[in-house]
């Protein structure tokens, strides 16, 4: 059966998940969510050569092929919104920067980190369960809503959560914290693209609004409902 090409629009927002084959660890330490988060960071703009390779440069290589290739705004592939890692899937928010700009990301990053993950652990095949799945998030509503369930991914998680203590700001494989601290934003991110992020923030009227919204969550507050975004 032949599989349809995915169509992306410029400038709309996706929810962008996966999770491992068979519902297996893709992130087993530290180290596994840092790399995935690098070569996060590394895809989203467009490259001549694999992270890998990047790698493998001298540090003066490095910062010749980063001057000679700069991560500008025609150079990137997409634009975050937000991200949580939890040890057997992932989820994104994000915008297209241009035409085919997720589907060359999305291949480069998955290829990259299962051959990362492979050459460690000394496995062959697939780690991810089959395409990455993708939804259009419809209007701003629902974007603020989709940043939140990503957000609260792992406070909710019994996987990572077991005794219920986890604040969501202290989960460091998620882009929250950001979101609620602008100097962190701005000085620390490596990922998000604070214009969006500021966007969404000024659609509920700051970060300290943003954080009431995303918390309520945690206390079961009706009025704040959000969509059924978990993984087939």
């Amino acid at each position: 059966m032949v599989t349809k090409p995915r169509q992306f629009s410029v400038d709309l927002p996706y929810h962008i998940y996966n999770r491992g084959v068979e519902k297996r660890n893709i992130f087993t330490c530290p180290r596994d969510y840092q790399r995935f988060l690098q070569t996060v960071d590394y895809y989203r703009y467009e490259q001549n050569i694999s992270f890998a390779q990047f790698n493998g440069l001298s540090q003066k290589a490095r910062e010749l092929y980063l001057s000679a290739n700069p991560r500008d705004a025609k150079a990137q592939r997409v634009r975050f919104l937000s991200y949580s890692l939890i040890k057997n899937h992932f989820h994104f928010s994000l915008k297209p920067n241009k035409k085919k700009g997720v589907q060359t990301f999305m291949a480069d990053l998955c290829n990259s980190y299962t051959h990362y993950f492979n050459n460690k652990y000394d496995r062959v095949g697939g780690l991810f369960q089959g395409r990455y799945k993708s939804k259009e998030i419809p209007n701003e509503q629902a974007v603020l809503q989709v940043t939140r369930y990503i957000h609260l991914n792992a406070p909710l998680s019994n996987q990572i959560n077991k005794n219920g203590t986890l604040k969501p700001e202290d989960y460091p494989y998620s882009s929250y914290r950001y979101w609620i601290d602008p100097y962190l934003l701005e000085t620390s991110n490596f990922i998000l693209d604070p214009k969006e992020v500021k966007w969404g923030l000024k659609l509920l009227g700051g970060s300290e609004k943003y954080k009431e919204f995303v918390e309520a969550k945690l206390g079961g507050n009706p009025k704040l409902g959000i969509e059924n975004l978990t993984l087939e």
